[in-house]
């Protein structure tokens, strides 16, 4: 071996010390976008799990597991999933993705999404065992195996309205029994500490006043 060839080894050798394996390592994975901001009127604030740092949310924004999103009064904000579904403020919401887990391979998905007040309207696609999309307020379960429904959140009751398929809805206290499923059209309010009662068929003013507030214009 020449000499020149000896040090330019050394001189490698001592380049990789002084920079350390760590620098030349591949950067982590980021984490997958939960869904994405598609349609906004108005002004939102998004506020990021981990960091507690909030922003102002922009139409094309990426939303992560744990973040939470508050629409102003007046504003109203579209949100699509990964897995195509599809979720809509109204003014005045809280929303936080809890759980966002999604196989596009297998198809399966596990979705928890926390509405802390005001309305949103959900849009979820057919489930398949044993794949779950829940949507928890201060009172109530929303479960489905994919459908539409819109549920407006206050601190001591929630209202649910089924706009297509089947909802399940049962009182977030596990302590307290009972279950009830919402066809099309049919409502039903629970509030702190009960079973949910029997559904009833909505009017038209009400189911539509709902819809409007859940509407981006």
């Amino acid at each position: 071996m020449t000499n020149t060839l000896k040090s330019a080894r050394l001189l490698l050798l001592a380049a990789f010390c002084l920079i350390g394996p760590s620098a030349i390592a591949p950067a982590a994975a980021q984490p997958a976008a939960a869904g994405t901001v598609e349609a906004l009127v108005g002004t939102a604030v998004v506020t990021r799990y981990g960091t507690g740092e909030a922003g102002p949310v922009t139409v094309g924004a990426e939303l992560f597991e744990g973040d939470r999103v508050r629409t102003d009064a007046g504003a109203r904000l579209r949100l699509t999933l990964r897995d195509g579904s599809v979720l809509t403020c109204g003014e005045a919401t809280g929303l936080t993705l809890n759980r966002a887990l999604y196989g596009s391979e297998q198809g399966g998905r596990n979705f928890l999404v926390r509405a802390s007040f005001g309305i949103v309207r959900a849009v979820v696609g057919l489930l398949a065992s044993p794949s779950a999309f829940e949507m928890h307020t201060n009172t109530a379960v929303i479960s489905v195996r994919g459908t539409e429904w819109i549920a407006e959140a206050k601190p001591d009751a929630t209202a649910v309205v089924s706009l297509e398929g089947q909802v399940g809805v049962r009182n977030v206290d596990p302590s307290v029994p009972g279950a009830v499923t919402l066809g099309p059209g049919e409502g039903v309010t629970v509030t702190t500490g009960t079973s949910p009662p029997a559904p009833t068929v909505w009017g038209d003013a009400r189911r539509n006043a709902f819809i409007e507030r859940t509407t981006v214009p």
